[in-house]
């Protein structure tokens, strides 16, 4: 009978610890949900009414928040976008890689740091349409920010962010990398702010 309570108490020990760590992996520098319109845009990705810059391109982005799809035929434009659901309008470059079947948007806007303050920085989101290559749930996706040491008290400098599900939930947050092979982005170490 001991051997049965140790057993049980093990495994509800292993269960919280899961818990407290999937709880931990949902927290980052940047307090950012991406809004259900950008999600829905996969459904039928093209620039909105007013959207300026219309063209071919296989990069959208800068620095180390830039991607590159190799793809010089995928439709790029700007436009006055809601990023984040809450009426914050940023003007965001928008990429459509139609043969991967992801919309990227990026912008240079005002981010609010999970302690409350706001810093600016640049910003790029990754939202996966219907029948992408990856085989992820259309409307998921991912977001990373390039942060310097302490920006939003992170403890490195480099890429952070989050894997949200179609409802914009976050998922996964951390110190983050995009990988180039496959224009995605994976989260490197989880982080508790």
């Amino acid at each position: 009978m001991n051997r049965f309570v140790f057993f049980v108490s093990l495994l509800a020990a292993q269960f919280a610890l899961a818990a407290a760590c999937l709880a931990q992996s949902a927290n980052g520098p940047i307090s950012f949900q991406p809004g259900s319109d950008l999600q829905k845009r996969v459904l039928s990705p093209s620039p909105a009414a007013g959207a300026t810059k219309q063209s071919k391109q296989a990069t959208i982005g800068r620095g180390q928040t830039m991607i590159d799809t190799g793809d010089a035929k995928n439709s790029f434009w700007n436009e006055a976008a809601d990023l984040d659901g809450a009426g914050n309008i940023a003007n965001a470059d928008m990429l459509w890689d139609g043969s991967s079947k992801i919309l990227y948007a990026f912008a240079h806007t005002n981010l609010r740091c999970a302690h409350g303050r706001s810093t600016e920085g640049d910003i790029l989101i990754g939202v996966y349409g219907k029948k992408n290559v990856l085989g992820k749930t259309a409307g998921s996706g991912w977001w990373v920010v390039e942060l310097a040491l302490n920006q939003c008290q992170a403890p490195l400098p480099g890429l952070y962010g989050c894997k949200f599900d179609a409802q914009g939930n976050a998922m996964a947050c951390g110190r983050a990398e995009l990988d180039t092979r496959i224009n995605d982005m994976a989260i490197v170490e989880s982080t508790k702010f």
